[in-house]
């Protein structure tokens, strides 16, 4: 995994993690605001409504923002600003209480260090929140079709695979590695996956037109190879086809390619070059893939 995929990972476990922080905050604020409460007993019917509402309102939000992360939803980072602004707001109370009531300022002083610390801890995890494809949206129930030749772009295609898991619904990805059956004709578990398939990703890297059999015949010259056979197939069948140009691969021309694979040379690719530039080129990818999900038919 290459350093931009581990520090993507390092956000993700971090976001997780503030999602957990924050149903337990939930718990503890109600905790606290009950405590405040028997605290506070003089303070009048204003003071209460104020601490219980706030209380109320902190735990509510910071619960519901927990939840949205443990269940991906959308708008769970721009909730998360909300309830940041809504545990400052608390912690400064918490500061004012604890000059108001002398004789309570321990506790009051404890609340305000743990809001102050989740504070920081959440706008960490907000400012850093995973980028594009995994980030703020729901998972897309989108058919995506991979075909790549692995002596050519294997570590690449892991990479897009492993980030395209985060932003679809992973069991709508068709990645051979994972889909194959010992014993199956090839030719027939490619059919059935373009079926269902709405978008097809050919991954073309720098040898994916001039790999060679042991006999030193290019693949793609032979019917029965199984890239061949992927991108004909997609192609007859009307896919819309996305070629992806990866480790600074270029687009073949027509003229190039086997007689049946030619439309594919004028089809718009996109690129997804190595770092530092592969993680912006990947959302650009991505962003496309979710346009073509809402545009598709109802």
């Amino acid at each position: 995994m290459g350093t931009a995929d581990e520090d993507e990972a390092r956000r993700m476990a971090r976001v997780r993690w503030l999602g957990l922080a924050s149903m337990a905050l939930a718990g503890a604020v109600l905790l606290a605001t009950a405590g405040a409460l028997l605290l506070l007993p003089y303070a009048g019917t204003a003071g209460q409504w104020i601490v219980g509402g706030t209380g109320l309102t902190v735990a509510t939000a910071a619960f519901a923002f927990g939840r949205m992360i443990s269940l991906r939803r959308p708008g769970a980072r721009r909730v998360g600003f909300a309830v940041f602004a809504l545990i400052v707001a608390a912690a400064v109370l918490c500061a004012l209480l604890a000059v108001a009531r002398p004789e309570a300022a321990a506790q009051f002083l404890a609340g305000l260090v743990v809001l102050v610390g989740y504070a920081g801890f959440a706008l960490h995890g907000l400012v850093r929140w995973p980028t594009g494809e995994i980030a703020d949206e729901a998972p897309v129930a989108l058919g995506i079709f991979i075909s790549y030749r692995r002596d050519d772009s294997r570590e690449t295609v892991g990479r897009l695979h492993d980030a395209l898991r985060r932003g679809f619904d992973a069991s709508h990805i068709f990645l051979d590695v994972e889909r194959q059956t010992p014993g199956e004709d090839y030719r027939s578990v490619i059919g059935r996956a373009l079926d269902s398939a709405e978008v097809v990703l050919v991954v073309i890297g720098p040898r994916w037109l001039d790999v060679a059999d042991p006999q030193g015949r290019r693949r793609l010259d032979d019917s029965e190879d199984m890239v061949r056979i992927e991108v004909e197939s997609a192609l007859e069948r009307g896919k819309p086809v996305i070629p992806v140009l990866v480790q600074g691969a270029t687009m073949p021309s027509d003229e190039a390619l086997p007689a049946p694979l030619a439309p594919l040379a004028f089809r718009i690719a996109s690129p997804l070059r190595p770092d530092p530039d592969f993680r912006a080129d990947l959302l650009r990818l991505v962003a496309a893939l979710r346009a073509h999900a809402d545009g598709r038919p109802g």
